[in-house]
C-alpha cells in the first residue's frame, strides 16, 4: 500500500479530494448539483481530472471513472451514477479506458501493478424496492452482465454495481472505516 500511495502522493498530491468533491454531478445545468455522497474524511484521487488535465480536448479524452480509493492492497475504481439506471456503453468506456490510463500512470510511477488487486464499483442512487421491485433489480444487474467479461478476463479483479446504501456498507465491511454518503 505505501509503494501506491507514496508514488501517487509524489506525482499526483494535487489531485487528492474526497468523495464528496468526485461525485458530484453538475452536468446537468438545468438541475441544481447534487452529490451521490458527503463524506469528506476519507481521502481519494479525483481520477477524471487527471484525465481531463492529461486530455484537455474533450473530443479526444479518454473517458474515465471518478476516483481512486486505495486501501492496502485494494484499489477501488469508482465511478459515481446520479442516475438511477447507468447506460451500459457509458459504464463499460469508463472501466475499460479509465483502467488502461490508470495501468499507463502506475507504470510511469513505476508501481508494481501485479502487487494490487482492481476493484470496479459503479455507485448508483438508491432505489426503493417497495415502490418498483423490478426496476431497483434491473438498474444494478444490466451494467453487472455487461461488466462480467472483463472481470472473467482478468482485466478487473472484481465488480460491484450498487446502490449507495449498499456501497456505504460494503466500504465499512471491507475497510472497517465509515462512509457517510
Amino acid at each position: 500500500m505505501a509503494e501506491i500511495l507514496y508514488a501517487l502522493n509524489n506525482s499526483y498530491q494535487s489531485y487528492f479530494s474526497s468523495f464528496k468533491e468526485t461525485s458530484l454531478d453538475n452536468h446537468d445545468k438545468d438541475k441544481p448539483i447534487e452529490y451521490l455522497c458527503y463524506d469528506e474524511t476519507q481521502k481519494v484521487i479525483n481520477f477524471d481530472k487527471i484525465i481531463e488535465d492529461k486530455y484537455p480536448d474533450p473530443y479526444t479524452r479518454p473517458q474515465a471513472f471518478d476516483a481512486l480509493y486505495i486501501n492496502n492492497t485494494n484499489i477501488y475504481l469508482i465511478e459515481f451514477k446520479n442516475q438511477r439506471k447507468p447506460s451500459n456503453s457509458e459504464v463499460t468506456g469508463k472501466l475499460t479506458d479509465g483502467k488502461r490510463e490508470l495501468d499507463k500512470i502506475l507504470g510511469l510511477i513505476n508501481v508494481q501493478k501485479e502487487d494490487y488487486k482492481f476493484i470496479y464499483c459503479v455507485v448508483h442512487k438508491n432505489c426503493n424496492p417497495h415502490f418498483n421491485r423490478f426496476k431497483c433489480g434491473v438498474s444494478k444487474d444490466v451494467p453487472r452482465f455487461a461488466l462480467a467479461k472483463y472481470k472473467e478476463s482478468g482485466f478487473i479483479d472484481d465488480i460491484y454495481t450498487e446502490d449507495v446504501n449498499f456501497f456505504t456498507k460494503q466500504f465499512k465491511k471491507k475497510t472497517l472505516k465509515e462512509l457517510m454518503c
